[in-house]
């Protein structure tokens, strides 16, 4: 498997090195490091408790590492001007139930200081989800998943050298998800680095450039998505998972 480290001197949307994140005992990330590319998509891929949103939150700077560095577009993390350079999906917007979308939209503009393109994308975002309609109805009136949508829309439209998303596709339906895959690669195509965190490897292979697989925290395999294609094999190879789906499946052969 190719390694995406490449030249850490290099200025990319995003280089982590040898990170490391620890919560008391714990160690959640251990030694990961990797890189985004300019108008790459690269997706951290692995199962529960591997380590994935501890790396995100490393990343935007809401968790200090106790090792190593995250550069974000050559400012050091964790920082002011590294958090301006990039844009971050949350799981959805919190404890802002009274907001109509367009108000949300409007706070996220003027926290972050985002021009007129900022609207005219936010725009375009919510006529490709289908969500223009919804434009005047409260954040506490919508669901999850409709929420969810709210936020990738004001994280696309900031255009952030950086953008980040946790969970991706998750609450999302077909519909939603598939835009989401079109919103992201068109994001990446205008020179923006995206790195996504998600367990849907059908929605890695539509999407990402490159994925990085972690188990219990460390990166135990990353690549070009063509290159570790099936990329369900690499997977279940990388993080040691192989042998026990066929045990699975020889327990289930009567079932």
């Amino acid at each position: 498997m190719s390694s995406l480290t490449g030249s850490l001197a290099e200025v990319r949307p995003l280089t982590v090195d040898a990170l490391r994140v620890r919560y008391g005992a714990t160690t959640a990330v251990d030694g990961a490091s990797f890189a985004v590319g300019a108008g790459r998509v690269v997706g951290i891929l692995g199962p529960n408790g591997c380590g994935k949103t501890s790396t995100l939150r490393a990343i935007v700077g809401l968790v200090r590492a106790d090792a190593g560095r995250v550069v974000v577009n050559g400012v050091a993390q964790p920082s002011r001007p590294a958090r301006a350079q990039l844009a971050y999906v949350p799981d959805e917007p919190d404890g802002l139930d009274e907001l109509a979308v367009v108000e949300y939209l409007a706070l996220v503009r003027a926290l972050y200081g985002a021009g007129p393109a900022f609207d005219a994308r936010a725009v375009r975002l919510l006529d490709a989800f289908s969500f223009a309609s919804r434009a005047r109805v409260r954040l506490g009136a919508l669901s999850h998943g409709q929420r969810r949508i709210v936020s990738i829309v004001a994280t696309l439209a900031l255009a952030r050298p950086l953008v980040v998303v946790d969970e991706a596709n998750a609450a999302l339906d077909p519909e939603a998800s598939l835009v989401l895959r079109e919103a992201l690669r068109a994001t990446a195509a205008r020179g923006c680095g995206v790195l996504v965190a998600t367990q849907e490897l059908s929605f890695a292979e539509h999407v990402c450039d490159e994925v990085v697989l972690l188990s219990a925290g460390r990166v135990v395999g990353s690549g070009s998505t063509s290159a570790l294609a099936p990329l369900e094999r690499a997977y279940l190879d990388a993080v040691g998972a192989a042998r026990h789906v066929e045990e699975v499946r020889a327990a289930l052969r009567d079932l």
